[in-house]
């Protein structure tokens, strides 16, 4: 084994990464880091992990090189940092953590330290990735994690690191009946989708959206199960319909929350651009919403309450964070349950009542969410296989 060599192909690709979370790649760079990441599922998992966490994996993987008697080794990899922050003023600890990540990921370091991968410790619960399903109108299913290239309607479907993206050259449907498909997240899953009008949507684990390959030539409607952002692409001619088990949120160009999972009866709709209109005929609501506004509909007690608040809070989980503002652990063990995939279990019920506030990175393991939150003295847990127990202190 080349150990020079080995430790130069991790600096080589580390710096490919970084320019990926930088965001300064070149097209030639790209295909160079998506051909790596093909090359083995390892690639691929170091990629996910670097991306989603860079800070936390410099410091897991400093402390194992420190542990180790390859000091050698250390004093190379910090002459090659200290070299890119002596050229790059501006380099970040994200940075620095993607230079010695992927040199500690090479053949080298899993061959000599024989130390356990941190990707998956048998004691650890890891965070939900990006993963989906594609069901095309024909019925046919396609899982999100393989790259694919379809036509569907005169639309040119396909998955690149930024998602699931449909591009048209033609306008929109006007020869009658619409091609209808289906993107499922699992428990565990988050995804993005682009659709053929340009619209933007975040969708979190345990949700599905139905959608036209192409929308016709009125209105563009979409329907929801659980949870998505949609950063609506303008278009006054042609208004944006999301239908949520017969609630509609209708909007001309906005970026707006919906919440409505259907293990719950409550469905939430945040503001946080622009003008949005959601009514429900059945309980003879029809509501606007400014921006910071929010709706929320019990169809259990068939009211609803229209208040003021901070949207960012309702959106976080798409730029990675569990932001919780004085609420229940019932609410939180329930988005827990859908982004780690685990069953929760409640000792004493009036446990669920619980409030807390924090802001948190989801990108962690369970573990580590479960400790600050136990850091409240108020309950603590206990994890069996997939089951996640919750007792009083």
């Amino acid at each position: 084994m080349n150990m020079k060599k080995d430790l130069h192909s991790g600096f080589k690709m580390a710096e490919l990464i970084v320019k990926k979370l930088e965001g300064f790649l070149t097209k030639e760079e790209e295909l160079y880091l998506e051909e790596w990441k093909k090359e083995k599922v390892e690639n691929e998992n170091l990629f996910y992990e670097l991306s989603k966490s860079p800070e936390k994996q410099f410091s897991i993987r400093k402390s194992k090189l420190e542990n180790t008697n390859k000091e050698d080794v250390w004093d190379k990899i910090q002459s090659k940092i200290n070299k890119r922050k002596t050229r790059k003023l501006q380099i970040n600890l994200a940075a620095i953590a993607a230079v010695l990540i992927l040199a500690l990921g090479t053949t080298f370091f899993f061959s000599h330290l024989k130390e356990e991968s941190f990707l998956n410790t048998p004691d650890s619960i890891v965070p939900g990735k990006y993963q989906a399903v594609l069901i095309l109108g024909n019925g046919k299913e396609y899982q999100l994690n393989e790259e694919i290239l379809l036509k569907e309607d005169g639309v040119d479907i396909s998955n690149t690191q930024f998602g699931l993206v449909y591009e048209s050259s033609r306008a929109y449907n006007t020869d009658g009946e619409l091609t209808y498909n289906t993107i499922i997240i699992p428990k565990g899953g988050e995804y993005k989708l682009t659709l053929m009008d340009g619209t933007q949507v975040w969708l979190n684990a345990n949700s599905k959206l139905r959608y036209p390959a192409n929308f016709g030539a009125k209105i563009r409607n979409v329907e929801l199960e659980g949870e998505g952002y949609f950063q609506v692409a303008k278009n006054l001619s042609h208004p944006f319909v999301v239908d949520v088990n017969g609630t509609q949120v209708k909007v001309l160009g906005t970026s707006f929350n919906v919440n409505a999972y259907t293990d719950v009866s409550d469905f939430v709709t945040t503001l946080v651009e622009g003008k949005v209109e959601v009514s429900d005929e059945s309980l003879g609501i029809n509501q606007q919403l400014l921006p910071n506004e929010q709706i929320l509909l019990s169809n259990s007690k068939g009211t609803f309450e229209k208040k003021t608040v901070n949207a960012q809070v309702y959106t976080a989980w798409v730029n990675g964070k569990f932001v919780f503002d004085n609420e229940s652990l019932d609410s939180i063990m329930t988005r827990l349950s859908r982004w780690y995939d685990v069953d929760v279990k409640f000792t004493d019920e009036s446990l669920k009542s619980l409030r807390f506030t924090g802001d948190l990175d989801k990108y962690q393991d369970l573990d580590e969410i479960l400790e600050l939150i136990e850091l409240t003295q108020k309950v603590k847990f206990t994890i069996k296989n997939r089951d996640l127990i919750v007792d009083k202190i």
